[in-house]
């Protein structure tokens, strides 16, 4: 730097033209990881159903290509000539349409942008001589060879700050010309109405940046580049498998600390279901989503702050909406006439009912609900296997006052709920409704297209599903996570065990909607259980606050690292078996915190969390499936620890669990690596 400031200390110089690259910024990646990084960007943000290596070998391809047809220097090739061939090599292909071209063209610079501006850093000492120079009255040009065009790089410089340094950019693209080949020196001189004695390039590239240069006439002084190439060519090993195991081993670390709750490493899953919940919707056109209470606000929280990321144009932004409702609130505004209902989802899921529970369900006042049971010679607290088939039930409904109270409750329900859906001004009958909940089966899902009476299409995005009820082309559903459909594999009975902590970790900061009425502000009736109140305030809310902060970390170590979903989805299920075997005694004592505030709206058990292991399980005979096969049994192995911690808090303290870890892993690697490869045991037991 001190023989840069004697050069520029020479009282003739008066115009700085500097390189870019390796001169003024660095890269934390390789030159070509910047490409590969870029592919990743335009995929997720067009939907494009391809590898990242695939467009990012189409790219060099192209580039490849043009410099042969063009016959001349790629750093030389037009921006434009490369966009229009990298689209018409996808597009022959079929991987995109000619409808989404201006979009590909739109997006495909600041695609660029968001890729460099993720890996780079300003080069201080560089930036101090020129600072310097700038101060005496020079003037500084910024001059690179490159195949992007002058205002990415405007851009670039805006981004670090530093633009109000230089009186002009300009890159070989834009130009035609090159430093590489040094036609641009002349050209660019010529244009300025500068005297190439007067000036000096200085940069990190021998020919380029100094023989070129002073064949033009110009002074130069060249930085040290050996050092860069031998980054370069380290920064070019490695993989990306290894780097994301090595990002989730961070954010397990950083979760174990005590100054952090315990269980704020479940943000992982929330993040990567964000991912692809944002990469399907554009894949997919869709351009806006209902998030479902209660669980949807935080996960709303997560899509925004991760949309607004990573989003390359605001024109293609997803509107997102906050939808209060649940399973009782659903299942009320899908009620038909008393005499056709036919409480499908209430059969199915709770075999033993009263009378008092059902009015209950309907969320009647207590005036009501003993004017009604005034009326009723029986025990409206008996409990009835299958009560909807009992005799109680058939003299409810012939009751008088019960119907009316049902019919006004009915309609006051399907009144307030179109109005509330309509207040959120979407082309619903056109677009359909895109609703996004934590899971399981999409029961609130299939009670809004009720509703509608099938007339509107409703679409459920799920962080997993482990239910099957009656989907249909307008009612399909994606669990992201893990999912039941098309079948139950490995990967969904080690991520769908533990489906209570999903629910909980995104519980929200109000009550459950249990039903409408459009006399009520907002247009809901809530209700807020006192334990789980005290639950969000005293944990849930701050177990939130921290899972934000580490999604924001995630986002910003994500960015640089091109990994697939099969990278994602293994590592994932790598990081659910630790996290379920290997709990320590202060996560085990916060699961029974958070068991005292789990609360049902629609149960006959209103609180707790059923931690109970089968008795039937402890026999030789499960014991031998459990060796071939222990993913089935991993949503009891789970619990294991927390069961033995209530009955005897020493066994559960030495229990090795780290053996069952080990025995997973095994088990995995011989089935999966070994055996798979040589017999079929795969196709007529394991999966």
């Amino acid at each position: 730097m001190k023989e840069l400031e004697s050069k520029l200390n020479n009282p003739r110089i008066d115009n700085l033209f500097t390189d870019y690259y390796d001169t003024l910024v660095h890269r934390t990646v390789h030159p070509n990881q910047v490409l590969r990084i870029w592919s990743k960007l335009m995929i997720r943000e067009l939907g494009l159903d391809i590898e990242i290596d695939q467009l990012y070998f189409t790219f060099k391809e192209s580039i490849l290509y043009l410099v042969e047809k063009l016959d001349t220097d790629r750093n030389e090739l037009p921006y434009q000539a490369i966009k229009e061939e990298v689209f018409r090599r996808v597009n022959t292909i079929a991987l995109i349409d000619d409808g989404t071209k201006a979009v590909f063209f739109e997006i495909f610079e600041k695609v660029h942008l968001k890729a460099e501006k993720s890996v780079q850093y300003v080069n201080e000492d560089t930036l101090s001589v020129i600072r310097q120079f700038k101060a005496k009255g020079g003037r500084v040009y910024v001059l690179s060879d490159f195949y992007c065009p002058s205002t990415l790089f405007v851009e670039l410089l805006k981004h670090h700050g530093i633009i109000d340094l230089f009186d002009g950019v300009y890159s070989s693209s834009t130009l035609g010309k090159s430093k590489h080949t040094g036609t641009v020196y002349k050209a660019l001189l010529k244009k300025l109405h500068l005297e190439p004695s007067t000036s000096i390039m200085i940069g990190d590239n021998e020919r380029s940046d100094s023989i070129n240069a002073e064949k033009a006439g110009l002074n130069s002084f060249v930085l040290p580049h050996k050092k860069h190439l031998r980054r370069n060519k380290a920064k070019a090993i490695g993989k990306d498998g290894r780097k994301i195991r090595d990002l989730i081993n961070s954010v397990y670390k950083i979760c174990s600390k005590k100054d952090k709750l315990p269980y704020t490493e479940y943000v992982l899953f929330y993040h990567f279901f964000t991912e692809r919940l944002y990469t399907h919707c554009k894949a997919n056109g869709i351009d806006s989503l209902f998030f479902l209470s209660r669980e949807g606000l935080f996960l709303k929280r997560i899509f925004d702050s991760y949309q607004k990321f990573h989003l390359i144009s605001e024109k293609e932004a997803i509107r997102t909406h906050y939808l209060k409702v649940s399973r009782q609130a659903s299942l009320q505004i899908a009620l038909q006439p008393i005499d056709d209902e036919p409480f499908s989802y209430l059969r199915r899921k709770y075999k033993s009912m009263s009378i008092n529970e059902l009015l209950g369900f309907f969320n009647f006042n207590n005036d009501l609900k003993a004017s009604i049971t005034e009326g009723l010679s029986i025990d409206c607290d008996e409990l009835h296997q299958d009560f909807f088939d009992s005799d109680n039930y058939r003299q409810l409904q012939k009751n008088q006052a019960f119907r009316e109270a049902y019919e006004a409750h009915r309609q006051t329900n399907k009144r307030t709920f179109n109005t509330y859906i309509s207040s959120f001004g979407e082309p619903i009958e056109s677009k359909g409704i895109h609703v996004v909940d934590i899971g399981w089966g999409g029961t609130m899902q299939e009670a809004i297209y009720n509703f509608f009476n099938g007339k509107i299409k409703v679409f459920g995005y799920y962080l997993g599903l482990n239910l099957i009820y009656n989907p249909n082309e307008d009612t399909k559903r994606h669990g992201f996570i893990f999912s039941i459909l098309p079948y139950m594999n490995y990967d969904f009975h080690i991520l769908h065990a533990n489906t209570q902590l999903y629910e909980q970790f995104a519980g929200a900061n109000h009550g459950c909607c249990v039903a409408y009425d459009d006399s009520k502000e907002g247009y809901t009736i809530e209700h807020h259980e006192e334990n789980e109140k005290w639950l969000y305030d005293n944990y849930i809310g701050e177990h939130q606050e921290q899972m934000f902060e580490i999604h924001k970390f995630l986002m910003q170590h994500l960015e640089p690292i091109c990994y697939s979903n099969n990278i994602i989805s293994k590592a994932l299920v790598n990081f659910a078996l630790k996290l379920g075997t290997l709990q320590n005694m202060r996560k085990i004592r916060f699961l029974e915190t958070l068991n005292s505030g789990y609360y049902q709206n629609i149960s006959t058990k209103k609180t707790g969390i059923d931690y109970e292991i089968p008795k039937n399980l402890i026999s030789i005979k499960e014991f031998l499936k459990f060796l071939m096969k222990p993913e089935d049994y991993f949503r009891y192995v789970v619990k294991l620890k927390h069961k033995l911690f209530k009955t005897n808090k020493l066994i559960a303290g030495i229990i090795p669990m780290r053996l069952v870890l080990w025995y997973y892993q095994f088990n995995r690697f011989v089935r999966y690596k070994i055996l798979k490869r040589n017999i079929l045991l795969r196709f007529n037991y394991f999966r």
